[in-house]
Formats: structure tokens, sequence, C-alpha cells
């Protein structure tokens, strides 16, 4: 099993509760930008990268499937001491992908979910 460091940007959630409570501040969040979340990518046993989602039954990896790259999330289920992928889950192409993560780095999910009286 080998793992990969992947680095993303952890800002917009805190600027996002911010704006849901119509705070009026000028405080930006340039200090947050810098900081960095961490995430280990493992690899399963077809040399596919992985991330673990939650409890470890649900994970999102990333393949390639006829010349295609897909994003898989999708839960998993153990079988003869391997873990396999499950029938419920989706694949997503790059382009479906791109599109889902545009709407949420740019908060659109984010505003939904707090409309909605959720947390973040």
């Amino acid at each position: 099993m080998t793992k990969i460091e992947i680095k993303t940007p952890g800002c917009f959630t805190k600027r996002l509760k911010r704006e849901a409570a119509d705070d009026a501040s000028d405080e930006v969040c340039e200090k947050k930008s810098e900081e960095v979340t961490k995430a280990i990518a493992m690899r399963n046993d077809d040399g596919d990268s992985y991330f673990e989602l939650g409890s470890g039954k649900k994970r999102c990896t990333v393949r390639k499937w006829k010349k295609e790259i897909l994003i898989d999330i999708r839960e998993t289920y153990e079988k003869d001491g391997k873990t396999l992928p499950g029938k419920k889950g989706v694949s997503l192409t790059l382009d479906q992908y791109k599109l889902l993560r545009n709407l949420i780095s740019g908060g659109s999910i984010d505003k939904v979910i707090l409309d909605l009286g959720g947390s973040i």
C-alpha cells in the first residue's frame, strides 16, 4: 500500500460561515488560505489511489477505465479479507468531477446546507 500526500486549501468554510451570518466585518482569510489540509491517498490492490471517507465503509477512488479517468464514490464491503467496491455509489467522469469540485470550492453547496439549517 503506497501513501501519497495531497494538499488542499482550507479557507472557504470560515468565509462562508461568516457570510451566512451576514457579518459585515472586513476580516479576510489570507492567513487561513495558506494553511492546508493533508489527505493521504492509499493504493488498492489494482494500484488505484483512494481516500477513506469516514468510518472506512465508503471511499473515493481515482482510477482509469478504458482510457478515461473516473472518480468513484462508493460503499465497500469485505470478502475473503479483501475490501471490494460495492454496488452503491457513483462514478464521475473528469468533467463531472470538475463541475462538482467547482460547486464545492465556490461555496454553492455549503450555502445551501447552511440555508437548510445544517452546519459545516
